[in-house]
């Protein structure tokens, strides 16, 4: 049996169409300039040695694609000491855009995910954030490029308290065991509850979504689900986890709700950044940790 090639592929470049069959929502590793999307191309030799290097997909269904097209918006190139990012700064054109990003400048960094949606985000000390939009579908690939960074940026391990308190949620209760074997040890020392009637700053009656807090021997783990509320009558799929070192954090406050809102807030700092968690009920375990490892609690 003879194999039929159409003769729309014979006439197709060879790399031009291993790159059209393998286009999906999926992060790929980059390893030679022929797999280099041809719009970055002419940054390959300059970031070939980077120990992470990837290309992400535009958010394009597989019907909607020819041959040729610009089928990757961005490439991040990740080295021992930084992060390099570039974009597509047009659909159509052939301008990019780079960003570089040293590992001295950053302060944590989260990752959410919301259905097939994806963010993985680094936090800046001046204050900026540096996000990559990405499909859900290669979330276990960018939780090994975070371990990467991870290494990097910790610093000293704290002594943790001895005791703390055990989610009874289902999300909750699994992403402790995931942090527990990531770790090796991480001790929740706040919950929040969800589906509470609370109000937000502007008093409209809403719902809260929930919140844990992890402390583990060298950072402070936030595990929520993006926003603090939600409407009554929407569901709510985000869930998210924002992990902040401890040896990069500045200070901390813990600030009272605002007028007709039913949130405190902790607000983290580390240079001109700043992470905000609203709580519906006060994070005392989570403040009496800060304050024990020594981060200066500003009014």
């Amino acid at each position: 049996m003879t194999t039929r090639i159409a003769p729309w592929r014979a006439a197709i470049d060879p790399d031009v169409l291993r790159e059209y069959d393998a286009f999906g929502p999926w992060i790929y590793p980059v390893r030679t300039a022929a797999e280099m999307p041809r719009r970055f191309r002419d940054h390959y030799s300059d970031l070939a040695a980077a120990e992470w290097l990837l290309k992400i997909p535009r958010e394009l269904d597989r019907g909607q694609v020819r041959p040729g097209d610009d089928l990757y918006r961005s490439v991040v190139a990740v080295f021992d000491d930084r992060l390099t990012l570039l974009h597509a700064a047009t659909p159509n054109e052939g301008e990019v855009e780079q960003k570089d990003v040293r590992f001295a400048e950053v302060v944590g960094f989260s990752a959410s995910e919301n259905l097939l949606q994806g963010h993985w985000t680094l936090l800046l000390r001046d204050g900026g954030r540096v996000t990559i939009a990405h499909s859900a579908t290669s979330a276990d690939l960018m939780a090994k490029v975070a371990g990467f960074v991870r290494e990097r940026i910790v610093g000293a391990e704290r002594p943790l308290p001895d005791a703390g308190v055990q989610p009874a949620e289902h999300l909750f209760k699994g992403r402790l065991l995931a942090l527990g074997r990531q770790f090796g040890s991480a001790l929740p020392l706040h919950v929040d509850p969800r589906n509470i009637p609370c109000r937000t700053g502007r008093g409209w009656p809403r719902l809260s979504t929930g919140a844990m807090i992890v402390a583990t021997a060298a950072e402070l783990v936030i595990v929520n689900r993006g926003e603090a509320t939600r409407p009554v009558f929407m569901p709510n799929y985000a869930v998210g986890t924002v992990e902040l070192p401890y040896e990069r954090l500045d200070s901390f406050t813990l600030r009272s709700p605002a007028r007709w809102s039913s949130f405190q807030e902790l607000a983290l700092r580390a240079g001109e950044q700043e992470y905000v968690q609203p709580f519906l009920n006060a994070p005392d375990a989570v403040v009496a940790h800060l304050r024990r490892i020594g981060l200066p609690e500003l009014a």
